[in-house]
């Protein structure tokens, strides 16, 4: 019984030694961004106009699910949680990345837009096979500059905890916008709010990626490519980040310019009844909504009211049972008329999120 109750006692203190050295190498390597830093192009080509001509521009936003949330997959913590997970499967499989990177490219090719704005984006992740997904945008894209704003780097999430054979490891990932436009202004703007510790070792470090353009006619357009936090339950984190959008878009309107955000918001926008498009659920806890009071009079929030832009990632996609969701949206100034909106559909066959098109016109 003494000898039963020593290996139990040893077992216990391994744990615990394991546990609080994975917080201690968590805490002293976190990456801790700050502030508003100046971003330098990935890609600048010579020949792509430096001033906006045409007041008719066109946009899409999406999210690319770091090129490991296609159809067939999903996403391990929603699946488990912080400390276990279906075994083998903290990361989608190495066919399937390349399948969906691929459609990634495929997408951009034929999707004729001025603007794309793309979040998780990966560089140099264990979860993707360190598929450098910006060099692949850039590639396929040669004409349109490309500005990315990393918004999560760390050395390694040991996460599931007590499957360290099959841990989530190092991630590099962040938002990146393209555009046939070379913008004057580029910037990476820290959104404020952040998760109590030790959750917050493991999380995004939230950001927007802000660029200034020139036009012909003398007012500046700014754009925002944003992706909120998740997982916040009482949307305490969100909030702050939301004021924070709120206060920089109205000093651009101030300030005289043109001003479109953009990205995954991880909300709904305001009015929108999530049961249309999950019609036969009947009961569900429903995602956070945005005010219909958030923004003055004027502004928009641009949707398509009939498209799913996210689906529910606890399991691979079925197009009968899956719920979805709109949170992939744009919010737009005054100054600017919505001229068409629609959500490209895929079947969310390359990422958990489907890309968002908008047309808009800027008022002279």
């Amino acid at each position: 019984m003494r000898r039963t109750l020593k290996i139990i006692a040893w077992l216990v203190v391994a744990v615990v030694v394991y546990v609080a050295g994975i917080l201690l190498y968590g805490t002293v390597t976190d990456w801790q961004p700050k502030g508003i830093v100046a971003l330098n192009p990935q890609q600048a080509p010579a020949t792509a106009p430096r001033v906006i001509t045409d007041s008719l521009l066109t946009l899409t936003t999406w999210n690319v699910g770091y090129g490991g949330l296609g159809a067939e997959e999903y996403f391990y913590y929603n699946r488990g949680d912080f400390f276990w997970t279906d075994l083998g499967r903290a990361r989608a499989s190495r066919a399937h990345v390349d399948a969906y990177v691929e459609g990634q490219q495929l997408t951009l090719q034929s999707t004729r837009t001025d603007f794309f704005l793309l979040q998780e984006v990966d560089t140099a992740s264990r979860r993707s096979y360190y598929t450098n997904q910006l060099a692949s945008a850039r590639k396929t894209l040669p004409a349109f500059a490309a500005y990315y704003a990393p918004n999560f780097q760390t050395k390694h999430v040991p996460l599931p905890i007590f499957q360290p054979w099959d841990h989530y490891g190092t991630v590099q990932s962040g938002l990146l916008t393209l555009s046939r436009f070379v913008p004057v202004e580029a910037e990476r703007l820290q959104l404020p709010g952040e998760f109590p510790w030790p959750t917050k070792l493991f999380q995004l470090d939230r950001c927007a990626l802000r660029q200034v353009f020139r036009t012909a006619w003398g007012k500046e357009l700014v754009i925002y490519n944003v992706h909120l936090s998740a997982y916040d339950a009482d949307g305490s984190v969100r909030r702050q980040q939301m004021s924070y959008l709120r206060e920089r878009a109205l000093e651009d309107q101030a300030a005289g310019r043109y001003v479109i955000i953009g990205g995954d918001w991880n909300q709904l926008p305001p009015g929108y009844n999530w049961f249309t498009l999950n019609p036969t659920v009947e009961e569900t806890q429903l995602p956070p909504g945005i005010s219909y009071d958030f923004m003055p009079p004027g502004w928009s929030w641009a949707y398509d009211p009939t498209g799913a832009t996210v689906r529910k990632s606890d399991a691979a996609y079925d197009r009968h049972r899956s719920e979805r969701s709109l949170i992939d949206f744009y919010l737009t100034s005054p100054d600017i008329r919505l001229q068409q909106l629609k959500t490209i559909e895929q079947d969310f066959r390359y990422s958990d999120h489907q890309p968002v098109y908008l047309e808009a016109e800027l008022l002279r």
